[in-house]
This record gives structure tokens, sequence and C-alpha cells, in this order.
């Protein structure tokens, strides 16, 4: 057995990301539309597994929330709110994160760490680390694969959003849902993994599995919008945007 352990390894890891990279293909086929996407954040609610924030753009910016706002809409233009605005002690824009190629560099704006050492400049962030914000906010950040630059961050501390979620995806074109232990939405009881693809127009769903969004039969080419239900054998999920 100790001799074909490490074959059956690479065996399964090969096969897992031959399954991975077959899902990355077929979500990179274009989609086709004149409309155009309103917003670029996105609560994903997932029936069995929890809330995650979908953020699609190449740049987020990292702060305290501010007002007695709904956790379903972002404040006016003249009091802004950080794209991931959090329950804390914390500068209304503390730091940001831009998505540059393939990597993720942290911009400092007030106390910020990486793996417990403080910042000051530019920085970016290495696979699997730690951010502190202030004295006490902590997020894991991580890129689940390497077939994908989508990024994730869960939280290390008691601090959340006003609407509490799970997680925060840092979405660079695709999110992978499902039972592999590469995808960025860990869905363990799923038998088929779903991708969503970011277009021009919004989020579009993509599985193996035959789907229905609002009980009827998806197309290829539909965008998830206005919190619809997007539902397999299996699964179910609400994808709710922010505005």
């Amino acid at each position: 057995m100790k001799q074909t352990a490490g074959p059956l390894r690479t065996f399964l890891d090969e096969r897992r990301d031959i399954m991975i990279s077959s899902f990355f293909s077929l979500a990179s086929k274009s989609v086709s539309t004149d409309s155009q996407a309103t917003t670029d954040r996105y609560v994903a609610w997932i029936d069995g597994v929890g809330a995650w924030l979908i953020l699609t753009g190449s740049s987020i910016s990292l702060g305290r929330v501010n007002g007695n706002v709904s956790p379903l809409i972002k404040t006016s233009s003249a009091e802004p709110e950080a794209d991931l605005a959090l329950v804390a002690n914390l500068s209304r824009d503390h730091a940001s994160i831009q998505r540059v190629d393939e990597n993720y560099v942290l911009k400092p704006k007030s106390s910020v760490q990486i793996q417990n050492r403080s910042i000051s400049y530019d920085t970016v962030l290495p696979d699997s680390c730690e951010i502190t914000l202030g004295d006490s906010v902590r997020l894991s950040f991580s890129i689940p694969t390497p077939l994908s630059a989508t990024a994730k961050m869960t939280f290390a501390s008691d601090h959340r959003p006003r609407t509490s979620v799970d997680g925060v995806i840092l979405m660079a074109e695709t999110c992978l849902l499902g039972p592999s232990v590469s995808g960025h939405i860990s869905c363990r009881n799923w038998s088929e993994s779903v991708v969503l693809v970011q277009t021009a127009a919004g989020i579009v769903a993509k599985s193996k599995q035959e789907m229905q969004i609002d009980n009827r039969r998806a197309e290829a080419s539909d965008v998830v919008s206005n919190g619809q239900v997007v539902s397999g054998e299996d699964f179910r999920f609400r994808l709710e945007p922010l505005i």
C-alpha cells in the first residue's frame, strides 16, 4: 500500500485538476449580450452552505460601515462606503486590494499588517496569508487554484459586514462552487460543480448538470439577476445584486 500511495495521490490530483480545468474551459466561452451589468457586488445565498459576498471589480476598498444603511444598498456617493465594509473600529477607507494580472496588491491607508508584519507601502499578497486591519480585524487570504486568478477571504476574527457572510470572493472572471477541494466556495454535498462567469451583462451560471433559473430551464447565455434562484438536482442558490 505504501508503494502505491504516491502514484495514487498523483493520479487523483491530476484527475482533480483536469476536472477543474474543464469547468474553467467551459466558462471561458464568451456570452453574447448587449446589456450591461449595473453592479459589481453580489451576495450568494447557498442552501445548506451559507452566504458569500462576491466582488467582481479589479480593485476593492476595505473599511468600516457608516450610517444606518440597509445591508443591500450602498451609501450615496456623497458618503461612500467601502466595498468590504466591516462593523469594526477602522477608517472608512482603511486599505484597498487591487488585482494586477494574477497578483493582488494590498495598498495600506491606515494601520495594516501581513503575517503580523506592519506594512506602509503597496505589497503583493502571498497565497494563504493573514491580513490584520487596525488592532484586531483579521482576514485570511488565499487563491484556491492556480487555474483561476479568483481569490477568497475568510474571517479570522469575529468582525463581519452588516450583512453577515461566511467569506468574500474576489472574482476574476470565474468562481467555482462545488465539491472540489480546489473550488472557491465549498459545497460538499453537491454532485456537480457550478461555475459563475463574469460577463459585461452580469453573472452567468454554467454546469454540466441541467439547471433551472426561477423554475425554468436555464440557457447558456442567461444572466442571473434580481435575486433569481438557480437550482439543480441537488443544489439551490440565489444571487442577490447589491446596489
